[in-house]
């Protein structure tokens, strides 16, 4: 028997009817009688006329009459296929076409969620639905999913979407290379190596493999595994969002030796998406891709890996199926993206998705944020605890409106220190929880509230809050009183450092290399975070108080730090301004040994390009061997298993510190904004703002 999933959002019928005719974009609707007196139904009929639909934007409309794009039915999907928007389609008001929203430039990470279309998308409750993909099939012994792609798609160049885009992405960009005596990819052009493709092979000693995709039809392919993966779509929608690329616009630009056997072992190049490939060097790929745009200049192929082959959304001209792409340079002031033509969502009456013909997002000072939002110059933009009075207080008076939505956050403030740090005296301190211990109560996380937060957190160490299905109790209190006395005490007890302060007030290394030298920590903030440095500051002020020197020792965006880290350039410690654990079954990141930019666990982190080994039997082997075992996972229990491991490891041990949290995420957004439906819930894997589908808000003045 087999699992069959098909999309919710799909009215196949209504659809056939809304694009039925001869390409008029526009349609009359007359409201439907309902019981009346006669006196009213009279009354009704001289004055109710019916209500026209224009189905796509005025621009488009513009572009079809010259001839630069075909009529909206031909732009679509096959009638049956379209996605039908019901949940978020504008209830009470009728949407307008037309203008251009605005918001700040908070980087990739943000502005490539709130268009983002994946094959599948990650519900709050831990699900999916199709979304890219119409509906897939799972077999009835688990190793063989079958997904269904919408018929008719198109890039937003036109061309057309099919099957060979997506198993040529797995083969050809995202695995490009496997050891074939371990299992371990080793090459891949996205630069990325991410662990939902990994599958245990019971018939060869339980060995990791990537699985195997592969090529049915234009509308089909098959992801066939040698275990079952009871979480499979939603690992892809985590680790892999999208799942595809255009095969004909990257072929030329992804290095490839079609003269070697591929890595499946497949030769039937069309099953996996090769055929028609040539060779091409890692040099051709480099000139190719200049040759295509100025935009596409790299260095090195590694960066155009990264850059075109994980965040290609960044980079104009890319054929993609997102409702707005960028048209203008990644370095411009204002990066604008523009409705795609091609797009296959609509609304509950036809229309054509998006609503809004542009959004651009505006480079400027962190502090000037909230002037912009209050003078009406920006439409949205997301605001911290510490600004939520600012932003209250001018709220009733001015052109914007408070968004709330919910964040399924560990901690909105904490320091985390590098477990495999280059040093080999701190990290063996680091190792002794009587040191994190000592750090954790040597702050007064009120005081810490009221000076960064304006009060509006909550102490709280790095734990699930209470109702959420990771919370342990006594979990988010476990030392946060403020104890100075008891935090000396703590250090005192630990023979590497010294009891006695040195003449600048700081304890030492009793022996060793480090032998009379301050114990220092290093901390890394983000320019992203706006409080990071002032909590560090503050921290540096707690820890003298316990003999220890702290010393900020950068501020750049976060994606830089990240890349520094996969790099290997590590960290002593981080201040990080946020940890979300959504479900740890599903996404372990922060708590688990699977991710390189987290740098707590430093280069133990199995997706670390150099990763190392912890010493067998110690408490950070243990994170170690739980995340290998929610790799290996088969059944829901043994996921679960893992992930109470990786849960009670965190509880007993504090490998990250935490200060304070909040579970709110605010937005201000202008009250031109309509269909903004707050409320949602806000974290990575469900896309942030692309979560709340900005797709379907409108712009009225």
């Amino acid at each position: 028997m087999k699992k069959k999933v098909v999309s919710t959002v799909l009215a196949a019928c209504m659809v056939v009817g809304m694009l039925s005719g001869c390409g008029d974009t526009t349609e009359t609707v007359t409201p439907l009688p309902t019981q009346q007196t006669t006196e009213t139904q009279e009354k009704e009929e001289t004055t109710t006329a019916p209500v026209e639909v224009v189905k796509e934007s005025p621009m488009l409309t513009s572009m079809v009459s010259s001839g630069s794009i075909p009529a909206l039915e031909e732009r679509l999907p096959a009638a049956a296929d379209v996605y039908v928007e019901s949940e978020y389609s504008p209830k009470g008001e009728t949407p307008v076409y037309g203008g251009t929203m605005r918001t700040n430039n908070n980087g990739m990470w943000y502005f490539g969620p709130i268009a983002e279309e994946p094959l599948f998308r990650m519900l709050d409750d831990g699900s999916v639905e199709p979304n890219v993909a119409k509906g897939y099939d799972l077999s009835a012994d688990g190793l063989t999913y079958t997904i269904y792609l919408r018929d008719g798609m198109k890039w937003s160049d036109g061309t057309p979407f099919t099957a060979t885009d997506c198993v040529y992405y797995y083969n050809y960009v995202l695995v490009t290379d496997v050891d074939s005596e371990t299992g371990k990819v080793t090459k891949s052009n996205t630069t990325k190596f991410y662990n939902w493709y990994m599958n245990a092979d019971p018939n060869d000693d339980g060995k990791l493999k990537p699985v195997q995709v592969r090529y049915v039809d234009d509308t089909t392919f098959t992801i066939n595994l040698y275990s079952p993966k009871p979480t499979l779509l939603q690992a892809i929608c985590i680790d892999n969002k999208w799942m595809f690329c255009p095969k004909e616009w990257y072929k030329d630009i992804m290095a490839n030796d079609a003269e070697k056997p591929h890595w499946s072992g497949e030769t039937d190049l069309k099953l996996i998406g090769g055929e028609g490939l040539t060779t091409v060097t890692e040099e051709e790929a480099l000139a190719n891709a200049k040759a295509r745009s100025e935009l596409y200049t790299f260095e090195d192929y590694t960066k155009l890996c990264d850059q075109l082959g994980y965040r290609y959304w960044q980079y104009a001209g890319r054929p993609t199926l997102r409702p707005w792409n960028i048209t203008s340079a990644l370095t411009d002031q204002t990066l604008v993206f523009e409705r795609n033509p091609y797009y296959w969502k609509v609304d509950n009456d036809g229309r054509q998705l998006p609503y809004v013909d542009k959004i651009e997002y505006v480079s400027m000072d962190a502090n000037l944020v909230s002037q912009e939002i209050m003078a009406g110059n920006i439409d949205f933009a997301g605001f911290g605890a510490s600004d939520f009075p600012t932003y209250k207080a001018a709220e009733e008076s001015g052109c914007y409106v408070i968004k709330d939505m919910i964040s399924p956050c560990w901690t909105q403030s904490s320091i985390q220190l590098n477990q495999t740090y280059k040093d080999e005296q701190y990290r063996a301190l680091f190792e002794q929880i009587d040191f994190r211990h000592a750090l954790s109560i040597g702050v007064d996380r009120v005081e810490m509230n009221s000076i960064l937060f304006n009060g509006m957190d909550m102490p709280q160490q790095v734990a699930a809050p209470e109702g959420t299905a990771e919370f342990i109790a006594g979990a988010p209190t476990k030392w946060i009183e403020y104890d100075e006395q008891q935090a000396n005490a703590l250090l005192d007890g630990i023979e590497m450092i010294s009891n006695d302060l040195n003449a600048d007030g700081f304890r030492t290394f009793v022996d060793g290399a480090n032998a009379g030298k301050a114990i220092t920590l290093e901390i890394e903030t983000t320019a992203d975070d706006p409080t990071a440095a002032q909590a560090v500051a503050l921290l540096a002020q707690y820890y003298k108080k316990l003999g220890i020197q702290v010393v900020e020792v950068s501020n750049t965006d976060n994606n830089k730090r990240n890349e520094k880290y996969y790099a290997g350039d590590v960290a002593m410690a981080s201040y990080e301004g946020g940890t979300s654990v959504f479900n740890v079954m599903l996404r372990p990141d922060y708590l688990a040994a699977n991710r390189s930019n987290t740098c707590w666990i430093g280069k133990y982190g199995m997706e670390h390009q150099d990763a190392i080994t912890p010493e067998p039997g110690t408490p950070i082997a243990e994170i170690v061997d739980a995340t290998v075992e929610l790799v290996r996972a088969s059944t829901m229990e043994e996921l679960k298993a893992a992930g109470d491991k990786i849960l009670q490891n965190h509880f007993e041990n504090t490998w990250i510190i935490g200060f304070l949290n909040d579970s709110s995420s605010r937005y201000a957004a202008n009250r031109r904004i309509h269909n903004w439906n707050d409320g949602f819930v806000m974290c990575d894997e469900l896309r942030y703002l692309g979560y709340g589908k900005p797709y379907t808000w409108f712009i009225q003045e």
